[in-house]
């Protein structure tokens, strides 16, 4: 009998005969999951950042905005307004327009998938500025929109009452772009609509930042028009270090300086096999900027142009929204070595993204998440409180918890200074993702005795079509379907049956149930993990169909349980089913083996793990699966 398992770093075959698999290597189809250090895990949750943004509305963009001294603020973008972060209060605060735009109604962007671009560029005495500006605005009295926040309110950049050194290209006023980046000691602002003439293969850069203010003219020596040789448009834009990456429906383009003040820019083209369909794909991390096309994910470092994704080459093109691909959001994660990817699924009924793609860079592994956003930021801004300052109410309803998961309160007061990664949906929600808590959860406020029961809840981001579960309801016990204590239901779970951030109708008759106490139990999105592993026969070189006895699991106690299924050649329906696997509660150990009795032959077999949960995170740490060769393969 042979003994393949799937662990940690090893590979090859040790003296005692056990032949070790990576888990990047042996799993596939990973869904609300991922890889850690090489151990199988499932979720990977979020909590609010903050409370909802005033305005109510889709999240467009999430800046980090660097101020002359080095110091930072967070910026976000809904619809209609911009908002700034308040360190003292822990909401975001709504900025006012003003000087030119005094009577500007807001924004009003008007496709979802119009995000908007914005960069630090200080003033020509250095004070510090954000200036912004998308496709898709409501344009300023001007007939513009490019805007700038000065560090009290927004204003139009291109207005000389607001900003007095701006000077219009020569062949017309700068209407909006694309994208704006502070690069060379320059604005560069990429795909612009100048004169109302949009210019999908070129970058509009200004003269040199100078006490003159050449850094905001487009008519001086210095500043111009760069055109790149293609027919191809500009589909995606990122700064790589010391040089800018254009990308293109089937080639990247490099931007590099040059040493003549007078001809800044000069454009080379790296081929590619594949290109980039959706404008705001892009993710620019560890040397190499990724980006997302309808036939597969291209990687480029600037000298070559490869695909990433040779583990799922077609997904893309199978599970991505063909008509909304351009909803696509790319963001990453510094702490997790993520590449994170928010997409609107081929099979869904929302108008917005509902998952998350996820590269896992260190472990070469894919994963897919049912998260909602619509686009992600980074930020190290954040709350730096002392454990008497803790309070629900600052923001973070869940830390009146105890129980959301080990890792949040040994966390509370580390937050200023630590990398954050940021999300935004579609309801004025910004979260702290990756943080392997919460998830979509809220406090019931009040329940109504209904045919189907009505839930008052604190702002959150449920939907219709949700899987529930609810705890620690007071009054209404019958309600309760769920035990945090051992992870598991005692009722069957409820589907939202319509949401709204305040409201949620469940399918659930509560007419005969005890009236609620106000103000008690909670509500969370059941979280349905899987993972696949590649159909598993290491006989099959040779000619041997493969049998297995028995399959050992190695669970972490506080996982909550793992259901397995057993599938043979590809069959629709598994031969094995929901096989439990509960870590006992009496043993001290942090882990523990499970065994699994298969005692079936085969041309191959796949196993497929998953978990329906709320808070437990499962960890596998080991897969053994005891073998040995079968007779001839067949079919």
């Amino acid at each position: 009998m042979d003994i393949f398992e799937i662990t940690g770093w090893q590979t090859g075959v040790s003296k005692s005969g056990v032949n070790f698999l990576q888990p990047s290597d042996s799993f596939q189809n990973i869904q609300n999951g991922y890889i850690n250090r090489q151990v199988l895990q499932s979720r990977q949750g979020f909590g609010f950042f903050a409370p909802r943004l005033a305005g109510e509305t889709r999240i467009f963009g999430i800046f980090e905005h660097v101020l002359p001294n080095g110091t930072k603020e967070l910026l976000a973008i809904d619809q209609n307004f911009l908002y700034k972060f308040n360190t003292i209060t822990s909401v975001f605060d709504q900025l006012a327009f003003a000087g030119s735009l005094a009577g500007y109604a807001g924004f009003g962007i008007s496709s979802k998938d119009f995000y908007v671009s914005g960069t630090s560029y200080p003033t020509a005495t250095n004070t510090a500025r954000f200036v912004f500006t998308g496709r898709g605005m409501t344009a300023a009295p001007s007939g513009n929109t490019v805007f700038f926040y000065n560090g009290t309110d927004v204003r139009d950049f291109t207005s000389v009452a607001d900003n007095p050194n701006y000077a219009a290209p020569t062949s017309g006023v700068l209407n909006s772009a694309t994208y704006v980046f502070w690069f060379g000691e320059r604005l560069n602002f990429i795909v612009p609509i100048i004169a109302g003439t949009a210019f999908e293969q070129g970058m509009l850069y200004s003269g040199i930042r100078n006490t003159a203010g050449n850094g905001d003219k487009f008519n001086v020596p210095g500043s111009g028009l760069l055109q790149l040789d293609t027919y191809e448009n500009i589909t995606g834009a990122s700064i790589l270090g010391q040089v800018m990456i254009f990308n293109a429906f089937r080639s990247n383009w490099v931007i590099e300086k040059t040493r003549d003040a007078f001809n800044p820019y000069f454009s080379r083209k790296v081929p590619s096999v594949i290109g980039t369909n959706a404008d705001f794909s892009a993710v620019s991390w560890n040397d190499t900027v990724h980006s997302v096309g309808r036939t597969g994910i291209i990687g480029t470092d600037n000298r070559h142009s490869l695909r990433v994704d040779d583990k799922i080459p077609n997904f893309t093109a199978e599970e991505f929204n063909q008509e909304d691909f351009n909803l696509t959001y790319g963001g990453f994660d510094r702490i997790n070595n993520q590449y994170m990817w928010a997409f609107k699924d081929s099979g869904t009924s929302l108008s917005t993204q509902n998952k998350v793609l996820i590269r896992n860079y260190d472990e070469s592994s894919w994963s897919v998440y049912d998260q909602r956003f619509s686009v992600f930021g980074q930020t190290d801004v954040g709350l730096n409180l002392a454990w008497n300052q803790i309070d629900e109410t600052l923001g973070n309803s869940s830390w009146e918890r105890w129980d959301t998961t080990e890792e949040l309160w040994n966390r509370i007061g580390l937050g200023f200074g630590e990398q954050k990664t940021l999300a935004g949906d579609d309801l004025g929600f910004i979260y702290d993702v990756n943080q392997d808590y919460e998830d979509y959860y809220t406090d019931i406020v009040s329940i109504t005795q209904a045919a189907q029961a009505v839930l008052t809840v604190d702002a959150s981001g449920f939907l219709a079509g949700d899987i529930v579960a609810i705890e620690n309801v007071e009054g209404m016990t019958e309600i309760n379907n769920y035990d945090s204590e051992t992870n598991s239901f005692t009722k069957d779970p409820y589907v939202v049956v319509s949401a709204t951030p305040t409201s949620l109708t469940l399918n659930v008759a509560s007419t005969l149930f005890t009236a609620a106490t106000p103000n008690t139990g909670n509500v969370s999105k059941v979280i349905s993990f899987s993972a696949q592993t590649i159909p598993f026969n290491p006989y099959r070189d040779k000619g041997l169909r493969c049998y297995v006895s028995h399959v050992e699991f190695l669970l972490d106690r506080n996982g909550g349980h793992l259901r397995v299924d057993v599938i043979a050649d590809e069959e629709e329906s598994p031969f094995i089913q929901d096989v439990l696997l509960l870590p006992s509660t009496s043993t001290t150990k942090s882990r523990e083996w499970i065994t699994m009795t298969v005692d079936q032959e085969a041309n191959f077999l796949t196993f497929i793990m998953k978990q329906d949960s709320v808070s437990a995170q499962v960890r596998l740490t080991s897969v053994r699966i005891h073998c040995a060769a079968g007779g001839l393969t067949s079919g």
